[in-house]
């Protein structure tokens, strides 16, 4: 489950408030990316195919591409970037995916994947630091702390009471050495064939240092919470909260790597976090700068797969909708969801053509139930709203009082604590970190829900009826009170025309994700 607030797969804009009925036409901001986007026809032939440019795509295309591999990225949205890609309108940028980044900014010994790609293809954008991050508790408290040990023990003494920073130092403590082991090895070295003896054994101590921990970091941290008998509420609720906005999960069911890598992260001296100057766009255009300097690799947008073609039981090409025929003389890479290259695959394996044992493996790959063997539940969807707002009266930078970020928890004991529908919304404005963002003296917001939306809520509804266009108001007007914890009379604010909700058939349309 990818974590919903470090990598989340947001919507692209629906329609607008203003008018329901109005179709969008997107002017993507990631200008550079668009124009390194291959605007020809795609090769008839290559050696490897990449159906889709969201991140993982693109990072896999610009390694392959670095390594001298000619690889054609086949998108079908008209910007690269997938759930990553941004959008301007009346002079605001909009962010679609990822609001929350770190590891970045620093160039030596960084654990974040990502940053190891763009180290590798020496393409990369440029950071900008801070160091707050707001939340808002259920009882109406709120406070923007520093990230990192700094100021965390002042939140636990008001927030958590009695024991409450005596509890969090002790689990710091014992999670130290799976921290450690965690952050040891780069994941540019792990890989599932037997090439990774070679990849490792580049880093024989750090090897050792995980190996030591063995089976201790795939264990579920519920384990280490009962060893530690941390029974402070407070501390619980924040590390499930921590955990699930990163992850995906509550802190229970997590492996203890997961949480031994994120622990480590945010609470080590001196941490900030950092936000591409531009915008996650930015991210973006590096990575495809990384695919296209090196020809005959490239990018294509408008480019939609219809299906995978297999031939002699291998993926030996893929046909467009258009009827165009691409071959690929080394692999087809799908960054599609399971979904959706299932149904890619459909006719190859009617006729016979795929091997039972990828049939097998595509099948547990869709299984969503999880009393079945390898099922996995649905993850949940998504509400957005983005909107420029007039900044008059606002505080021009960012502050403990005014932080760029935050969160609000509407109930700790919510039914499905964290994981409950619309019971945490994530706000970001991130003009306010780079100004360039928005027009002077106005800012763009984008808040959300973390993956808690169900999909059935809006499964069947007539994009352009009354009932749609009445939830879509209830979910903004849900999103704009989270907004409005931090900028007083927001939807006041609101600069007519920017205004656009998304919900989980945004989510469908748009970034072809299924159910939302």
């Amino acid at each position: 489950r990818q974590g919903p607030f470090a990598a989340a797969a947001a919507a692209a804009n629906d329609d607008d408030d203003d008018n329901h009925d109005d179709e969008v036409t997107y002017e993507s901001s990631a200008t550079n990316a668009n124009s390194a986007s291959n605007p020809t026809p795609p090769p008839q032939t290559t050696e490897v195919i990449v159906i889709g440019s969201g991140l993982a795509g693109l990072s896999c295309a610009s390694l392959l591409s670095h390594n001298g591999i000619g690889t054609t990225v086949l998108e079908s949205h008209d910007a690269p970037g997938g759930a990553a890609h941004t959008w301007s309108r009346r002079g605001y940028h909009f962010e679609s995916g990822p609001s929350l980044y770190s590891g970045f900014s620093t160039d030596a010994g960084s654990p974040n994947p990502l940053k190891n790609v763009f180290q590798i293809i020496e393409e990369e954008p440029e950071w900008i630091t801070y160091d707050r991050w707001g939340t808002v508790l259920p009882d109406g408290s709120k406070f923007a702390a520093k990230i990192g040990p700094e100021e965390f023990g002042d939140v636990l003494r008001t927030h958590g009471g009695e024991g409450a920073e005596e509890e969090f130092a002790a689990l710091m403590a014992r999670m130290e050495p799976l921290s450690n082991a965690a952050q040891a090895l780069t994941s540019m070295a792990l890989r599932e064939d037997a090439g990774a003896l070679l990849t490792l054994a580049r880093y024989p101590r750090e090897l050792v240092d995980t190996l030591r921990q063995g089976q201790a970091l795939n264990d579920p941290f519920g384990l280490v919470m009962e060893e530690m008998d941390i029974r402070n509420t407070f501390v619980r609720n924040w590390l499930d909260m921590l955990c699930f906005l990163l992850q995906g999960l509550p802190a229970a069911g997590t492996m203890n790597a997961v949480m031994a890598y994120m622990l480590a992260d945010w609470y080590r001296p001196g941490v900030t976090l950092d936000f591409p100057r531009g915008g996650s766009g930015a991210i973006v255009e590096a990575l495809v700068r990384g695919v296209t300097k090196h020809p005959p690799s490239s990018v294509h947008v408008r480019s939609h797969v219809e299906e995978i073609l297999v031939d002699d039981g291998r993926a030996s090409g893929v046909k467009l909708t258009d009827g165009t025929i691409i071959r690929a003389t080394k692999a087809v890479v799908s960054n599609a969801d399971p979904f959706v290259t299932k149904r890619l695959l459909s006719k190859a394996r009617a006729a016979g053509r795929t091997s039972d044992e990828l049939n097998r493996h595509m099948d547990r790959l869709t299984e969503t139930d999880p009393d079945k063997d390898g099922g996995i539940a649905n993850l949940r969807s998504f509400i957005h709203i983005h909107a420029g707002i007039d900044a008059a009266g606002l505080p021009p930078t960012a502050s403990a009082d005014f932080p760029a970020q935050w969160a609000v928890v509407r109930d700790w004991d919510a039914p499905e604590g964290v994981e409950s529908p619309r019971n945490i919304v994530l706000c970001s404005m991130p003009s306010l970190i780079d100004p360039s963002l928005a027009p002077e003296g106005k800012h763009v917001l984008h808040a959300y829900v973390p993956a808690t939306e169900p999909y059935e809520w809006w499964e069947g509804l007539d994009r352009t009826s009354d009932e749609y266009r009445q939830k879509k108001d209830e979910a903004a007007d849900f999103l704009w009170s989270a907004i409005e914890e931090y900028v007083p009379n927001a939807r006041d604010r609101a600069v007519p025309g920017t205004v656009q909700i998304a919900t989980p058939l945004t989510h469908e349309r748009f970034l072809r994700r299924t159910k939302g």
